[in-house]
């Protein structure tokens, strides 16, 4: 764990916001001179602070309207129930996120669908036939109003 300071935080608000941006505008951004700069970015993402860049997809403009958290309850607990239910899931593009939980559910996946019929066909016919799963719980988002970062 490395100690990040305010001019780190700063370079780290500036790169979630735009990963594209060149050190000579983030430099001027953060109000330090480009090497000093390069230098702490390059420090951050040594220490794996930074663990990568990548784009934000917009899923509507994909035709993908809905937004779904489902909580899953495996039928047994263990590596190889675990292992069957994330060997079943991995290859499924409607899945984005896919959360180990604490507590009286073991995962909660966040998928995006075009359609409530694609959304039940997904429930259904995917999640509910892969033998490690008990359970599901299927909660749809209505609104989001904070992006995650």
């Amino acid at each position: 764990m490395i100690e990040v300071d305010a001019i780190d935080h700063k370079i780290l608000d500036v790169i979630r916001a735009d990963g594209r941006i060149s050190i000579l505008e983030l430099s001027d951004k953060v109000g330090l001179s480009p090497t000093p700069c390069g230098r702490r970015v390059k420090r951050l993402e040594n220490s794996g602070v930074i663990m990568g860049y990548g784009a934000r997809i917009n899923p509507k403009a994909l035709g993908l309207n809905i937004s779904v958290l489902i909580s899953v309850r495996l039928a047994r607990q263990g590596p190889n129930a675990s292992r069957q239910f994330l060997d079943a899931i991995k290859l499924r593009p409607e899945i984005t996120e896919c959360m180990l939980m604490a507590g009286n559910i073991d995962y909660m996946l966040r998928i995006w669908v075009r359609d409530i019929d694609a959304l039940a066909v997904f429930v259904r016919d995917e999640l509910q036939s892969i033998p490690a799963v008990a359970e599901t719980n299927t909660m749809v988002i209505l609104k989001q109003d904070l992006q995650t970062p």
